[in-house]
């Protein structure tokens, strides 16, 4: 309150001495920015509608995918992106006391703001002339190019921060002026300048405009379907369905987390927000059935956290993955379906034994069954339908228009749980305010991906690691994953992907392994890199919401993660398991031996296998683990029989203290 009057007043002039008149014009003012803020809400949502029909045309065919296209529609998102930010920036003052740093928020979005509308509107008046005359540019044109590049990066450093923006500044830079690096591996000719800008912004089919499809032909419809699931009461639906096995399994109180927040996860694939959305219900449900504040905030930031990985609907990387292997997304969420089932076994299996180590009870909670039976048309049949046309191989953003259709059809039978036309309007609004958002992700890190792939620059630092990193598969496999989980401590999970795969699976592929399984690899450490501390942003959410500490959430979320930390190692060692659907047989011999390996960790961690164990017995379940990774990595006779024979002596210990604690 006390810097909401120093920033009105001092606009207004001198302070009022008269309390009613401070009072009534305090009140005045602030009504009038209520009423500011909802007129620029309304004017985000109007506009956004206007850009959803445009695209939902484009995606039933009646709007050509041209260059033209997508000029449309980078102007569209830097318009969004910039009223999106403003309504940040009353969201900033109710909550930051720090006026310096408002006023350069305000600056910041009104400098990137207008530079990125008014050169995304030059690209596109000009859009059939620049097409004809690249790279030969005229001075005018690179110099409005240029203005364009800067004002997206202006705008992802307001909404995406200063350690993305700095990244893509740095090799965009690179480009420019990598001719007066004197490291000779890195060196590179001097470029005409209107040759980099062709390849970063103007070209309107590289740089800026390069992912700027992903998000108009593929990612668009599916972000707004996930947020109008949302709005008709999945939430409510997904909860109460993991009240139903949370009453049939110790610690279940953990369960609607794992299932609630991992099904909306998978269709939101956004972790941090799925913290927030969920955690607020579940949380406190966990805590409530003795969990400790700690380890409720870590569930839910791991269950989250699955949701960048759950097929159908896996996070914003994976488009990325499909069109650098060049092949259909389905195909990358097929292949992800086995490693993310391994992904909830682990996390489950983590909860179980740390139920039963605590003595925690199950839920006993009271179902509504009246709203799952309500509830669950609008979701099976919607759900069904994107899932369908997914696998029809038809484009991912008419398989999520056709499932808004859906919905909202079904939704008016739900009875006493129908959704009002507000829920369902501010579901709209926030799927347009994360579209906004990872669209203007996706035309910002175009640019640098463009810098990696046109200077050779991967092929540049593949070179340079092959000097100094080991020939070995397993070192460059361990060495990618520290790099992966350190720059996803700074940046968005696609970003962390986008640079170790642009960098290191080339390198990786070198070792012998295939393209999709690399870039998976990368992927997954990407994603596991939310939960890493010191940053850990999932378990920072998930500490605010459990009212536990941060450090001690993010090292129970690394305990649960290290159950699904083997499993990139393994669909490494055996792709098989990243072949579904095309499977045998052979995939049960790994799978097996990564749930195995799974139940030690937990035990290990946990402390907890039948009986309780202390420190020696849990350093054997250690020592077990590490054989089972042993095997799991060199799958041979002798290595079958060590493992074999070192089980049969845990196991045996554990028979004999079960047998002690009966007498």
């Amino acid at each position: 309150m006390e810097r909401a009057e120093s920033f009105w007043y001092s606009a207004k002039g001198p302070y009022v001495n008269d309390d009613r008149a401070t009072l009534s014009g305090w009140m005045g003012i602030e009504m009038n920015a209520v009423s500011i803020e909802k007129w620029i809400k309304t004017l985000f949502v109007a506009l956004g509608t206007i850009l959803t029909v445009y695209i939902a045309f484009s995606t039933l065919g009646y709007v050509s995918n041209s260059k033209v296209h997508y000029a449309n529609f980078a102007v569209g998102i830097m318009v969004l992106s910039s009223l999106y930010g403003v309504q940040n920036l009353f969201d900033d003052f109710r909550k930051d006391s720090n006026l310096k740093k408002l006023y350069f928020r305000v600056c910041l979005l009104f400098v990137g703001a207008s530079l990125a509308i008014i050169g995304a509107i030059f690209v596109r008046v000009n859009a059939l002339r620049l097409d004809q005359i690249h790279p030969f540019f005229e001075d005018f044109d690179f110099y409005m190019g240029l203005l364009f590049l800067t004002g997206v990066l202006l705008l992802t450093w307001f909404h995406w921060g200063l350690i993305l923006t700095s990244l893509i500044a740095l090799t965009v830079l690179y480009f420019f002026f990598g001719h007066y690096v004197t490291i000779p591996i890195l060196m590179l000719p001097e470029y005409d300048p209107k040759f980099v800008m062709n390849y970063l912004g103007l070209g309107l089919a590289e740089g800026m405009f390069w992912f700027a499809r992903v998000a108009a032909d593929n990612i668009y419809f599916l972000i707004i379907y996930a947020s109008l699931l949302l709005g008709v009461g999945m939430l409510k639906l997904v909860i109460e369905v993991g009240k139903v096995a949370g009453n049939r399994i110790r610690g279940g109180a953990a369960f609607p987390a794992i299932i609630g927040s991992g099904i909306v996860a998978s269709v939101m694939g956004q972790a941090v927000a799925n913290v927030v959305l969920t955690g607020r219900l579940t949380i406190p449900m966990m805590k409530a059935r003795g969990f400790r504040s700690n380890m409720a905030g870590a569930i839910e930031a791991v269950a989250s956290t699955s949701g960048q990985i759950m097929p159908p609907i896996l996070g914003l990387a994976a488009f990325i993955i499909a069109v650098f292997l060049n092949v259909p997304y389905m195909d990358v969420a097929l292949a992800g379906l086995i490693p993310a089932l391994l992904f909830l076994s682990g996390v489950s299996c983590g909860v179980m034994v740390n139920a039963y180590s605590e003595d925690l009870p199950k839920l006993n909670e009271t179902v509504d069954t009246e709203a799952i039976k309500r509830l669950l048309p609008s979701f099976l049949l919607s759900f069904g339908v994107v899932l369908f046309f997914l696998l029809g191989y038809y484009s991912p953003s008419f398989a999520g228009l056709l499932g808004i259709a859906v919905a909202l059809v079904v939704c008016p039978l739900q009875g006493k749980y129908r959704p009002t036309k507000k829920e369902l309007l501010d579901s709209f609004a926030e799927g347009l305010g994360l579209i906004t958002l990872l669209s203007l992700l996706l035309i910002a890190v175009g640019p640098l991906a463009q810098t990696f792939q046109t200077t050779n620059l991967a092929q540049r630092l593949g070179a340079f690691l092959a000097q100094i990193v080991p020939d070995s598969k397993f070192l460059m496999l361990f060495g990618a994953m520290i790099v992966s989980l350190l720059l996803g401590m700074g940046l968005p999970t696609p970003v962390a992907y986008l640079v170790v795969a642009l960098s290191l699976v080339p390198f990786i592929m070198e070792t012998g392994v295939d393209a999709i399984v690399a870039h998976f690899f990368v992927f997954y450490f990407a994603v596991f890199s939310t939960l890493t501390p010191p940053v850990a942003v999932s378990a920072l959410a998930a500490a605010k919401l459990s009212g536990g500490s941060f450090v001690g959430t993010a090292v129970d979320a690394m305990k649960l993660m290290l159950t699904t930390f083997i499993i990139p190692f393994a669909f490494c060692y055996h792709p098989v398991l990243l072949k579904f659907p095309n499977i045998g047989w052979d995939v049960l011999p790994p799978l097996l031996l990564v749930i195995a390996l799974q139940v030690t960790t937990s035990a290990a961690c946990y402390g907890y296998f039948f009986v309780k164990l202390n420190f020696l017995d849990r350093m054997l379940f250690m020592l077990l683990t590490l054989v089972g990774l042993v095997l799991l990595i060199n799958w041979g006779g002798h290595e079958i029989l060590f493992a074999v024979i070192f089980t049969f002596v845990v196991l045996s210990r554990i028979a004999f203290l079960k047998n002690k604690a009966k007498h």
